[in-house]
């Protein structure tokens, strides 16, 4: 039988690389059992021929084997100190070296075959025949995997065991040759499944190592996105909150300046739909944050009616546009407000409200809050086609839509609900639902009771007088908001000069315009620094006040600022808090009355 055939290779194996080939050949050289085995051994051999004759070619044999082994032992010293010098490169240089070794090793174990073939005795045969088996039994365990290894000792120590059978049991050797063939082949296909177990072991060490080298530049690409994420929310929350923070000085302006009363609540709901859009921009971005874990979920008073105006706000429109009505109810005799984080509260009541709508085709919507011991259960009803029983374990999970969903044409893509529940679970919040298919579904959520937080006194805005005098220099590099700014100042009564960038604020001083107050941008044209800016023009007017004004959240120039105790106003401003901090900065108006146009 051919001895590859013994020993076949998996046709899927890959040969070892020079890695595992390595470890491998260290392995073996660290292994010091063969040397005790190559002592003792030949020593128990020599004493049991010393009962059927002269030992002295045996003693001349274990003599001989113990100096072979004193030069495999400093050959593997020597393999092993290549190892620490070269690594990985040793085992191309080392793996002949050990099968030339090999060789002498397995014909060492053999010669007393030869030496002994005289001996009479068949039982001092057997046992050399059976020392000789179990030795090469344990080589093909820890030899195997290296199969030129293993090969040439197998074939050094167990041919002659082959030759030697019809000299060594003249009489028996029909009965014992086939015996010792047997078990050759026994020993052959032993090593062959160690050596497969050897080399799953390396496959199953490569695909670890392949997947965790994947599970890195997932983690990397992702860790990628999400930074590039971060810089995308930042960027478009600046670039989208630029004409929403126009947009709301020019509402504030033309409702100071208005003078038709059925023009006023147009106006007062072109208002109110510009600070929910600002109310999103924000949502937005604290949730990312939020998700991220740059930033825990808080817990402050949130007006329940607020909340609900501003729901209503945003999809009363479309759900007028398809016939239904959305309804609120709150209690009469106390104001609700509930502790939780503004942000996640509102982002469950829009979802709950939105989820609602997409599912309820006649009827109407409720929002509705009711008390409950210590809490507040914000609720959101409707006239849908309700929660069937085998989903209502999987509403929650991300993508899941509903049967109704999936038959018709709808928009979404089954998130709402999953957001809910995690924005729940950040507030450490219950929720859940009760439906009934056919007839509507109620979701709701559970929150802490608090003190509602009265109202801001109003500050006279939105009349028609003008209340603040003095001079503004804004320093802004929008085409919108700059006129926008000055707009909504006239209309207060202050002198305004807008500026774009550093050489034209430079510019208005050295023209003699002594600004009392100074606002600037942070993200300024030619790639200005805003509170550079704000320093050196408050360097050149160290009587005026001022204030950084951007569209950005988190940047170390405003973090830099707010530390220097500079105040710091966040696009869209919201004008009755700048007006507020105007008011003490200005002069006010000498006549109240006056009502011609600022400057």
């Amino acid at each position: 039988m051919p001895m590859a055939s013994l020993f076949p290779r998996l046709p899927s194996e890959p040969p070892l690389d020079l890695s595992s080939r390595r470890r491998l050949l260290e392995s073996m050289a660290s292994r010091g059992s063969s040397e005790v085995a190559a002592l003792v051994i030949p020593g128990f051999l020599v004493w049991a021929m010393s009962r059927y004759g002269s030992v002295a070619s045996m003693l001349a044999w274990w003599a001989g084997f113990a100096l072979f082994t004193l030069v495999l032992i400093d050959r593997r010293r020597r393999f092993r100190a290549d190892l620490a010098a070269r690594g990985d490169a040793a085992a191309d240089r080392w793996e002949p070296v050990f099968q030339r070794l090999a060789v002498l090793n397995g014909l060492c174990w053999t010669m007393p075959v030869f030496l002994t073939l005289r001996v009479p005795s068949y039982e001092f045969k057997l046992l050399l025949y059976l020392v000789i088996a179990a030795v090469i039994a344990s080589a093909a365990t820890f030899l195997a995997p290296l199969p030129g290894v293993f090969f040439r000792f197998f074939a050094a120590c167990f041919g002659p065991l082959v030759v030697a059978v019809v000299w060594m049991f003249p009489t028996r050797w029909p009965f014992i040759l086939p015996l010792t063939l047997l078990y050759g082949v026994v020993i052959c296909r032993h090593a062959g499944g160690t050596r497969r177990f050897v080399w799953q072991q390396f496959a199953l060490e490569r695909e670890r190592a392949e997947l965790a080298e994947r599970y890195r530049g997932a983690r990397d690409r992702a860790e990628h996105a999400l930074a590039e994420k971060d810089r995308f929310l930042s960027t478009a929350s600046h670039d989208l909150r630029q004409p929403v923070h126009a947009m709301g000085m020019l509402v504030e302006a033309a409702l100071a300046r208005n003078q038709d009363e059925g023009l006023a609540p147009v106006l007062q709901d072109v208002r109110r739909a510009a600070r929910s859009l600002t109310g999103m921009f924000d949502a937005l971005l604290d949730l990312s944050r939020i998700e991220a874990g740059t930033s825990a979920a808080s817990r402050v008073a949130v007006p329940v009616r607020e909340l609900f105006d501003d729901a209503a706000t945003v999809f009363g429109g479309d759900a007028a546009a398809r016939g239904l009505v959305v309804r609120r109810h709150l209690p009469r005799r106390h104001e609700a407000a509930v502790a939780g984080d503004p942000t996640l509260v509102r982002q469950v009541v829009f979802n709950l409200l939105q989820n609602a709508l997409r599912y309820t085709q006649r009827g109407g919507v409720l929002l509705g809050v009711r008390s409950r011991a210590d809490q507040w259960r914000i609720e959101v009803w409707d006239t849908g086609s309700g929660v069937a029983a085998e989903d209502r374990g999987r509403i929650y999970s991300p993508f899941f839509r509903g049967p109704e969903a999936r038959s018709r044409v709808t928009t979404g893509h089954g998130l709402g609900l999953a957001v809910v529940a995690r924005s729940a679970e950040l507030m450490s919040a219950g929720y859940g639902f009760s439906s009934e298919p056919g007839r509507g579904s109620c979701f709701w959520i559970e929150l802490p009771k608090t003190e509602a937080v009265p109202p801001p006194a109003a500050t006279g805005v939105y009349g028609r007088v003008r209340s603040l005098a003095g001079r503004c220099l804004l320093v802004e590099d929008d085409p919108q908001v700059g006129p926008a700014w000055l707009g909504l100042l006239a209309t207060w009564g202050a002198t305004a000069r807008l500026a774009r960038d550093r050489a034209q604020a430079l510019q208005c001083l050295d023209a003699g315009f002594d600004p009392d107050v100074i606002l600037c941008d942070q993200r300024l044209a030619g790639g200005d620094s805003g509170f550079d800016v704000l320093k050196t023009l408050l360097a050149r007017c160290p009587r005026a006040h001022g204030a950084m004004v951007s569209g950005e959240l988190d940047t170390p120039e405003l973090t830099e600022a707010e530390d220097e105790g500079y105040l710091v106003f966040r696009k869209p401003v919201e004008p009755d808090v700048l007006h507020a901090v105007l008011s003490r900065w200005l002069p006010t108006a000498p006549s109240p009355g006056d009502s011609g146009p600022g400057a």
